[in-house]
């Protein structure tokens, strides 16, 4: 009797185990199946995870209709032998070698071009360039400082063209487009490498990041660089200096101008972003210029063509690797980054060195007013 219970518990729960699998299975389906099936979407659910990781590493989508292509000109290199593709980065970045000519090209069945207008340095804006069309002036060996790129035509109504820049001692800036100006912005800087991509008009409010692993340093230069500058020169005016020379530091938003006549009548004559010492002791004061140097060693680096402010403090060049070294150990403008010291591009600090005589007067002050 014990047995038969015990068999007929069991056949029950045969029963009652195969009436719930019937009820949640759909017809047909192996119930060995529904592992294999999680296990895909598992591996799916995967798949998209590393997608997403690393959609700011590939390049953006080709769109439909359109093939867009670049070269670039270097300085002392020449015209590239190949075309660059969407997304792609073109130039040598960090490598010291300027652009001096960009030719962008696209090739579709829908009528427009783009066009691209470069500013030289020395030269200023050398004029619109269309389709495959050389935009800059190889042969007058001046490096790119400014660019602006555009559609025209039907180009212009399915797309939008994005791009940015990468400055000699700055890095990348942030993506601008439509004709958006990018690059040097009243202060001397070369553009050593571009990326440009080609976005159709339908996917809505594009906000590119970062593609194929490039990160910009910056957004963007100081829109208000002018406000900045306007600033600095009403400041100016009041000081008297022992030199026909004043420079002004501004502490606060990382900028360095050299004037020239007296006071009352200071004229500026150079404009350049630096990179003044971290520590607040250092970001005020009045100052007389005194010895000069081509260069030192201290802090683990080597920096060229330095003016004594004060005591320890200098205006010198970026820093480089190892006792008079070559190569670039950190390039960064900008920020207050140095010990005290005020960096600026090497050749900013060679033309302070050879032009501003000693015994100029210098002013340091840090205003917030932006």
């Amino acid at each position: 009797m014990n047995r038969f219970k015990r068999g007929l518990c069991i056949l029950m729960a045969a029963l009652i185990s195969f009436s719930l699998v019937t009820e949640i299975m759909p017809g047909n389906v192996d119930a060995s199946s529904l592992t294999e099936e999680a296990a895909l979407e598992q591996v799916d659910l995967d798949e998209a995870k590393k997608t997403k990781k690393k959609a700011k590493t590939i390049p953006y989508e080709v769109p439909e209709g359109a093939e867009l292509t670049y070269r670039a000109y270097m300085h002392g290199k020449g015209w590239d032998k190949e075309y660059t593709k969407q997304g792609m980065v073109c130039g040598k970045p960090g490598k010291g070698l300027s652009i001096e000519a960009l030719e962008i090209g696209i090739k579709s069945d829908i009528e427009g071009k783009v066009c691209c207008n470069t500013y030289l340095d020395g030269l200023g804006w050398t004029g619109q360039a269309g389709n495959f069309e050389a935009a800059g002036n190889a042969k007058a060996k001046k490096p790119m400082q400014k660019l602006k790129i555009y559609l025209t035509g039907r180009l212009l109504v399915r797309y939008r063209i994005f791009y940015r820049v990468c400055l000699d001692t700055n890095g990348w800036l942030g993506w601008c487009c439509d004709g958006f100006v990018t690059g040097n912005e009243d202060y001397d800087r070369c553009i050593e490498a571009v990326q440009i991509v080609l976005v159709e008009r339908s996917a809505g409010d594009t906000k590119l990041k970062n593609i194929n692993g490039v990160v910009s340093k910056t957004t963007s230069y100081y829109k208000s660089a002018t406000k900045i500058k306007n600033y600095m020169t009403k400041k100016a005016q009041k000081y008297k200096s022992n030199t026909n020379y004043l420079i002004m530091i501004d502490s606060e938003y990382c900028f360095l101008g050299v004037y020239k006549g007296r006071k009352n009548h200071w004229k500026l004559v150079k404009f350049y972003i630096c990179s003044p010492g971290n520590y607040e002791r250092f970001w005020r004061g009045v100052f007389t210029t005194s010895t000069k140097t081509h260069g030192f060693y201290s802090f683990g680096s080597q920096v060229y063509w330095g003016t004594r402010i004060h005591g320890p403090i200098w205006i010198h060049s970026i820093t480089y690797k190892g006792h008079n070294g070559k190569k670039v150990l950190d390039a960064r403008l900008g920020k207050r980054i140095s010990h005290g010291c005020i960096r600026i591009a090497t050749k900013n600090a060679k033309w302070l060195h050879d032009n501003v005589p000693s015994y100029t007067k210098c002013v340091m002050y840090k205003k917030k007013f932006l």
